[in-house]
């Protein structure tokens, strides 16, 4: 998402952020997902070679607000599915994964390999 916010998807995620914001199709990113784009858009100073000074609620405006994503808020269910993937990833990891499987979405935009079991978008 840090790569939606300085124009640095690759063809294939950048068609799915498109659609969303022609509202073809929808982007639901946990609120962890959400979170993680905040700190790196505010913290690392540099994304994908673009250098960034921002804020938090500059980013949250850029992605959820005004932006196409929606945040798909952890509940019950996606913690009681990312407790059986504990074993095997990241409490974040785990909890993206949840997410995806519990409301049954199309893909998770990523190029992250440990998503490689998942449908997964980037190209």
């Amino acid at each position: 998402m840090a790569r939606y916010l300085v124009d640095r998807l690759p063809a294939t995620a950048n068609e799915v952020f498109e659609r969303a914001e022609d509202g073809v199709d929808v982007i639901e990113a946990p609120t962890v997902t959400v979170g993680e784009a905040i700190w790196t858009a505010v913290n690392k100073g540099e994304i994908a070679g673009v250098e960034v000074d921002t804020t938090p609620n500059a980013v949250l405006r850029g992605l959820v607000n005004d932006g196409p994503v929606q945040i798909a808020p952890t509940d019950e269910q996606d913690l009681a599915v990312s407790g059986s993937l504990i074993d095997h990833h990241t409490l974040h990891d785990a909890l993206v994964i949840a997410n995806h499987r519990v409301r049954g979405t199309e893909a998770i935009v990523t190029k992250d390999g440990e998503f490689a079991a998942e449908s997964t978008v980037w190209r």
